[in-house]
């Protein structure tokens, strides 16, 4: 019977499938009723057989062929010829495994290496030839899935623990059941998917009685694998030799620090920033932000090296498990001289006799209930104390014997209540960090006259420490989301020296000019700060957009301004301007210089709740240019963008127009057909709760607008009824991503109009993704009716569309096509267009 049934299925099925086994069907009509008349025969034959089988009823989707690859920007110089001919010459010959090709960027490596490509496959030179990007901070599961999808393959990712496990217990005999089976679980996570770590230790463990097992697996566990044979002869050295090679003595301390922290432990870029420079690393940078750069560089070769990897978190890194241990052996040493005690369970302070000459220590996240009183520590440069939650109390002489004492970490201990007075003997400290404590007495900090970053990130005070201004070293200060009350007059001018100033979150009660009765701090004495480079601070009154102040400060760089109440949002953008009105300001009056020229310079401006704002125009700024990411939110706003901003924003990438009751039309053209290549650079688009929209694209449009439009996302909006103008749709070339949601009026996606204007095939050529979801009126996806193609089609969705009862598609559509997303009930009854398959 089983034979009988398999034999129906390849009967029905047979017409379709090419030589390969795989299904030539294109037609999405036939590939759905083929599916739908095998679904029974497999159902039995999987019945049959006792177990989930599975036969292919339709094909997956082909990768492209490496002869159609794009190559527009190849120009076959003589000089390209020679290189193209050199390299082909290299691949006939068996001996070669790796031909490089190097030059610098932007020299048209990519495009020769894709003309060879073609060269190769067209000859017939090899059975396959692949294409992946291998960028300078490798994605190896991206790399993975390029090389399989170019074999039309499917990558099916599985976790870097079962692999790890069989590997493991490959290598080291382990035959199921079997008692050690707990400890050889340990061991396998401790070594964290590091195939030289798991081979080496399996071949070591094999045949050992169980005590060595679990002593190899407590060694592991307290980040000392030097102690276990054979580790420091293959592992150690293969990985020492990776460290060996890091460039310079700042690079190798940047990566020692990443030890520092407790394993598994994301390790913020910023905070290796402030270690190094407090420190004294990166002597030859003029700027924090120019120190800071290069942590960022130092931090991409060691990813390129693979000794650090990429956290999901921005702005963070991670350390391999046996990196870290790597890393802790080599800063253990006496080249470097650190104790790492992070996260290991203390509740008494390390033993001094291993700590004679240390110069580095980390005790981060341990269960102290108290310090020790005085320890002489001569030439400690760098402690790390915080999250010690159970600490009680700090001895006032704890510090006294940590004169050269350069870095100090004492966030997050509850106790710190006051500045001890050993504190003032650190004389030579350059980077103190007390985040997240309350503070009563900010006295000692008056005499570190050398400080010169400075982080009281989510502290309280119970009055701000106006000891602050005798610190005229200050290079940074850091009092992100702190509650400091109010900030005396003169204490910001006073830091004239200072290049970054982070108030987001804990000071907004700015005057414009100081008042005599409060004795306040002033905006204009942030302004007046020469060598600012970034600012992040709010500002709640109104007042200050109309009065002038002197600046701003002319170095200023990277800068986040909320003007209003409201919730901070952060920025990737290095600079923007959040307009919160939460009150009822009316209409904008003229701008005084000092706003007007960090708009002039922001890359991000978000307009939130501004009601009598009814046009961008009533800005009145020349340019805005320099604004790469609009934000508009529940506004007054009648049209996004008219056509006298057009040229204004022509850098414009990113559009967001959220809850704009008002709002009719996104883009308001001229009536005339003068204007083309109207925002060049527009990448997204996402428009949200617009309930009088009736257009997105209104007056005279061309089909030379928005040539770099890729995702377009449109939800809740309440009175349109198409959303691509022909004229529009035939020049967006590179839209992959339209989403299109709740909107009740909407009965077509593409609108052709009375002009005499044809389609221009094909229409999207880059889709990769359509979603089309709660749409009750939806009749077409073209009007007037055309069969589209679609060739880059993967990924359709079509959810409560109940009047759309056709797919006008072509049959290019479905080469590509991976999945459909829709109700049973409404692909039943849905009529397929009749096209060859």
């Amino acid at each position: 019977m089983a034979d009988r049934t398999v034999s129906e299925v390849q009967n029905l099925l047979a017409p379709h499938i090419g030589e390969e086994g795989i299904s030539t069907c294109t037609n999405l009509g036939t590939r759905y009723k083929l599916g739908k008349r095998a679904a029974n025969p497999l159902k039995e034959v999987n019945e049959l057989k006792g177990q989930v089988g599975h036969i292919s009823i339709s094909r997956p989707a082909l990768p492209p062929s490496i002869e159609l690859m794009p190559t527009s920007d190849f120009e076959a110089f003589e000089s390209t010829k020679a290189a193209r001919a050199k390299i082909i010459d290299a691949l006939k010959h068996d001996d070669n495994e790796v031909v490089g090709v190097y030059g610098m960027g932007g020299v048209g490596k990519t495009s020769l290496i894709i003309e060879v490509a073609k060269y190769t496959k067209t000859k017939n030179m090899f059975d396959e030839v692949v294409i992946a990007t291998v960028s300078q901070n490798p994605n190896l599961v991206k790399i993975q899935t390029e090389i399989a999808e170019g074999l039309g393959l499917q990558l099916i990712e599985k976790t870097s623990n079962q692999d790890s496990w069989s590997l493991f217990k490959k290598t080291a005999n382990i035959v199921e059941p079997s008692d050690l089976k707990k400890v050889a679980k340990a061991i396998t996570k401790e070594c964290g998917g590091l195939p030289l770590a798991l081979v080496t230790l399996g071949k070591f463990l094999r045949d050992e009685e169980p005590r060595v097992w679990e002593n190899a697996a407590c060694e592991l566990r307290k980040s000392r694998p030097l102690y276990i044979k054979g580790m420091h002869e293959k592992v150690f050295s293969c990985l020492k030799l990776s460290f060996d090679h890091t460039h310079n003595e700042d690079s190798k301390l940047c990566y020692l620090y990443c030890s520092l922290f407790p394993e598994d432990y994301d390790v913020q870029i910023e905070a290796l920033l402030r270690y190094g420079f407090g420190e004294g690393l990166f002597s030859d940078a003029e700027t924090i932000d120019e120190a800071r750069n290069r942590v960022h560089s130092i931090i991409s070769d060691l990813e390129a090296s693979c000794l650090l990897q990429r956290s999901d978190k921005e702005e963070y890194v991670k350390m391999h498990d046996v990196f870290r241990d790597l890393a802790i052996s080599i800063a253990s040493s006496n080249d470097y001289c650190f104790v790492v005690k992070a996260s290991s369970g203390l509740n008494e302070w390390p033993a001094k006799s291993r700590l004679e000459n240390v110069m580095r220590m980390s005790v981060v996240n341990n269960e102290f209930s108290k310090l020790p009183g005085r320890k002489e520590y001569p030439e400690l440069l760098l402690l790390l104390l915080q999250n010690n939650m159970s600490v009680r109390a700090i001895p006032d002489d704890f510090l006294a014997g940590m004169g050269e004492l350069r870095v100090l970490d004492l966030s997050n201990i509850p106790c710190l209540a006051n500045l001890t007075p050993s504190f003032s003997s650190l004389t030579n400290l350059r980077t103190p960090c007390f985040e997240n404590n309350i503070l009563q007495d900010g006295k000692p900090l008056r005499k570190l006259k050398l400080l010169k970053i400075l982080s009281l990130r989510k502290s309280s005070f119970v009055s701000f420490p106006e000891e602050i201004k005798a610190l005229t070293n200050l290079r940074s200060l850091d009092l992100t989301d702190a509650k400091v009350g109010t900030i005396p007059a003169n204490v910001i001018s006073s830091l004239w020296g200072l290049e970054e100033l982070y108030l987001g979150g804990s000071y907004s009660k700015w005057e414009v000019k100081e008042s005599e009765t409060q004795g306040t701090a002033t905006l204009g004495e942030v302004l007046s700060l020469e060598y600012l480079t970034t600012l992040i601070i709010d500002i709640a009154k109104y007042s200050c957009l109309t009065e002038e102040i002197s600046g701003p400060c002319s170095r200023l760089k990277k800068f986040n301004v909320l003007i209003g109440e409201g919730v901070r949002r952060q920025t990737a953008h290095g600079s923007r301007i959040c307009f919160n009105i939460s009150d009822k300001l009316g209409v904008p009056k003229p701008f005084k210089n000092w706003i007007k020229s960090f708009l002039r310079s922001t890359s991000e401006l978000s307009i939130i709740k501004w009601k009598d704002l009814s046009s961008l125009e009533q800005l009145r700024l020349c340019d805005f240019r320099s604004v790469k990411h609009l934000h508009i939110q529940q506004c007054g706003l009648q049209a996004g963008l008219s056509a006298s901003l057009f040229e204004k924003f022509a850098g414009l990438r990113d559009l967001e127009i959220f809850s704009c009751p008002k709002m009719e039309t996104v883009f308001l053209f001229d009536d005339d057909d003068s204007q083309n290549n109207v925002l060049p650079e527009l990448t997204t688009m996402h428009i949200q709760e617009a309930p009088r929209l009736s257009n997105i694209w209104r007056g005279a449009t061309l089909s030379g607008c928005f040539q770099s439009l890729r995702d377009v996302k449109l939800e809740s909006f309440g009175q349109i009824k198409y959303v691509f103008p022909l004229a529009v749709a035939n020049g967006l070339n590179q839209l992959r991503l339209p989403e299109i949601s709740n909107c009740e009026t909407l009965e077509v996606v593409i609108y052709g109009g009375e002009n005499d204007i044809k389609y221009q095939e094909p229409v999207f050529p880059q889709l990769q993704t359509l979603k089309l979801r709660h749409l009750q009126s939806l009749r077409s996806f073209s009007l007037p009716q055309q069969h589209l193609d679609f060739p880059s089609l993967e990924f359709l969705t079509l959810l409560s569309c109940p009047c759309l009862k056709k797919l006008p598609f072509g049959p290019k559509s479905s080469k590509r096509l991976v999945m459909i997303e829709t109700e049973k009930e409404w692909l039943e009854e849905l009529e397929f267009e009749n096209h060859a398959s």
